[in-house]
């Protein structure tokens, strides 16, 4: 099997360092972000499978993060992340992102999420 990167962008320090880790344990290389400009950088230079993107970010949001990365690659897989309720989801609903997450959440939800939209 292919070793599958994970575009992580979080700008929760201690939530991106715990999703890292689980996602490394589960066998991803993982290349983070810590905003949405600097996970637009990295939109633009690396190559990666799969991006997991909070709605709430500084700089940029994860809406604009998922429409940059949606205009570059329109079938990358993309998961959101919110703490920030209904409105948010809805805005990543219509930017097609695949899956949301509402946190907290379930590790073992991601993981199975993850595997289906990387076959």
């Amino acid at each position: 099997m292919d070793e599958k990167t994970i575009l992580l962008i979080e700008d929760d320090e201690v939530l991106q360092e715990i999703l890292e880790d689980f996602l490394q344990e589960s066998g991803y290389l993982v290349l983070k972000a810590s905003d949405g400009l600097e996970g637009i950088e990295i939109i633009g230079k690396e190559t990666f499978d799969l991006i997991i993107v909070d709605i709430v970010l500084p700089y940029v949001s994860g809406i604009g993060v998922i429409k940059m990365a949606k205009a570059r690659r329109p079938k990358i897989p993309i998961i959101c992340i919110t703490g920030y309720g209904y409105s948010p989801e809805k805005l990543a609903e219509e930017e097609h992102a695949d899956k949301i997450f509402r946190k907290p959440f379930e590790f073992s939800e991601l993981a199975k999420v993850i595997k289906t939209l990387l076959k």
